[in-house]
């Protein structure tokens, strides 16, 4: 059990650097249509649409399963704190549970959209050309199934009570849940 969490981290990890890389790329590339805009007057063609459509899409996506492991989700811990340790492992069994049932269904419906969209190569038009944007509905089932495959593995875990493997608290932002 331990070596699957160990390899759910790495791909939690990959999804991190992936999103790190669209950070960077967004910059680079708004950098660039900003500055060919206010200085050469040539705008980078189709800045809007690869932004909202490629880089915050996979950004957001990919990250979902990051934040899963690390347990970065919103969450109010005020009376479930004060009950017996039994107590809180079946409210994170069940919210685990749901988790998995709601993110399934994301991860259905967003490779049905992204199955569609692939079949007929969606594109978008910004000024006079057409970008296609088809490849970034992937990012949505992907960042999806790996959020659910970590959230069960969290609740086979905890009912089994062997150790996990998940990185669940980034070393550097400790300081955040105290």
């Amino acid at each position: 059990m331990f070596k699957i969490g160990r390899l759910l981290s790495m791909l939690a990890k990959a999804s991190s650097l992936i999103g790190t890389l669209c950070v960077i790329a967004m910059m680079l590339h708004v950098t660039a249509d900003v500055a060919g805009r206010y200085l050469f007057n040539a705008p980078l063609p189709g800045t809007i649409v690869v932004v909202a459509n490629y880089y915050m899409i996979i950004l957001v996506f990919l990250a979902i399963g990051v934040a899963e492991e690390k347990k970065a989700h919103i969450s109010v811990e005020f009376v479930a704190d004060m009950m017996p340790q039994r107590v809180q492992n079946g409210f994170s069994v069940f919210s685990s549970l749901f988790t998995v049932g709601v993110i399934g269904v994301l991860m259905v419906a967003g490779y049905s959209a992204a199955e569609k969209k692939t079949k007929i190569g969606a594109t978008l038009e910004q000024g006079s050309q057409m970008i296609e944007v088809w490849q970034s509905y992937w990012a949505i089932p992907v960042g999806a199934a790996l959020m659910a495959l970590i959230a069960a593995y969290r609740v086979i875990v905890t009912v089994t009570g062997q150790r996990s493997g998940l990185n669940e608290t980034d070393e550097n932002a400790k300081f955040i849940n105290d």
